[in-house]
C-alpha cells in the first residue's frame, strides 16, 4: 500500500492498518470542511499552549497582534489604552489575528460614529443655549457676559479651563444657559466688569482713562464725546468689588 514512500508507510504503521489511516483521513477531511479548529489544550501546559498558538497562527503575547493600518492611523491617545487591553483579553482568550483584526475595526468604527454623533448633539446644544442668552441679556450684553462667566469659573480653585467640557448627564456645562447666567451674575458680583477679569484688560482699562485724563477740558475732550467715556469708566470701576 506504501508503494514504497517511506512516509507513507510511516503514516500507515503509525495508525495501525490501511482501515485507520482511512478513517484519519475522513476526520481530516471533516475538520477541513466544517472548519473545526483544533481544540484548545490546557492553559498551564506552556508547551502544549505554545503549539496550538503557533498552529492557530496566534502571536506569542498580545503585543504581536498587528491591528490593520487603516485602524493604526486613525487611532486617538484615548483609543490606544482601550485596544491595548483588549488585546490582552483577546490573547488570553485564543482569539486569532483575524478575530482581532475584525473587532479592532469594528470599535474604532464605532467610536468615530460615536464621536460624530456626540459633535453633532454638542454643536446643536451649543447654538440653543446661546439663543437663549442672547434673549435673555440685553442687545451687546452676550460677549461681555460670556467672558465674565468664563473667567469668574476659570477663577475656582481645581476647575481650570476646560471646565466647559465637563458634562452632566451627557450634555456640556458651556451647554446650559442657566449655569452660564449664574457664573456671569458670580462673575460680576466679583469684578464688577469685563474690563476686570484679567491682567491684561485692566491695564488696556487704566491706559485707556489715564490717555483720557490727559485732556480732560479741553476742546478735544468734549469734541469726541471723551466726556461720556471717561465717565463709563468711572462707572466701571464703581461697580468693581473691592
Amino acid at each position: 500500500m506504501a508503494g514504497g514512500d517511506d512516509d507513507v508507510a510511516k503514516a500507515i504503521s503509525r495508525y495501525g492498518s490501511p482501515k485507520g489511516v482511512a478513517r484519519a483521513l475522513r476526520e481530516a477531511q471533516a475538520t477541513i470542511s466544517t472548519g473545526l479548529k483544533r481544540a484548545k489544550p490546557d492553559p498551564k501546559d506552556e508547551k502544549a499552549m505554545a503549539e496550538w498558538r503557533k498552529a492557530e497562527g496566534i502571536p506569542d503575547d498580545p503585543t504581536g497582534y498587528k491591528l490593520p493600518e487603516a485602524v493604526q492611523k486613525r487611532l486617538t491617545d484615548e483609543d490606544k489604552p482601550i485596544l491595548s487591553s483588549f488585546t490582552e483579553f483577546a490573547h488570553a482568550k485564543g482569539a486569532r489575528p483575524d478575530v482581532v483584526d475584525i473587532a479592532s475595526e469594528w470599535y474604532i468604527e464605532m467610536a468615530e460614529a460615536a464621536q460624530a454623533k456626540q459633535a453633532e448633539e454638542d454643536k446643536i446644544a451649543s447654538e440653543e443655549a446661546e439663543d437663549v442668552l442672547r434673549k435673555d441679556w440685553a442687545h451687546g450684553e452676550y460677549k461681555a457676559n460670556t467672558t465674565i462667566a468664563r473667567r469668574f469659573i476659570e477663577g475656582i480653585p481645581g476647575v481650570g479651563a476646560k471646565w466647559a467640557e465637563a458634562r452632566i448627564d451627557g450634555k456640556r456645562l458651556g451647554d446650559m444657559p442657566e449655569f452660564i447666567a449664574w457664573a456671569a451674575d458670580m462673575g460680576r458680583e466679583k469684578f464688577g466688569d469685563v474690563a476686570f477679569t484679567s491682567s491684561d484688560s485692566e491695564r488696556k482699562h487704566t491706559a485707556r482713562k489715564e490717555e483720557i485724563e490727559k485732556i480732560i477740558g479741553t476742546d478735544e475732550y468734549y469734541e469726541k464725546g471723551l466726556d461720556k467715556e471717561y465717565a463709563a469708566i468711572l462707572e466701571k470701576e464703581l461697580k468693581r468689588k473691592k
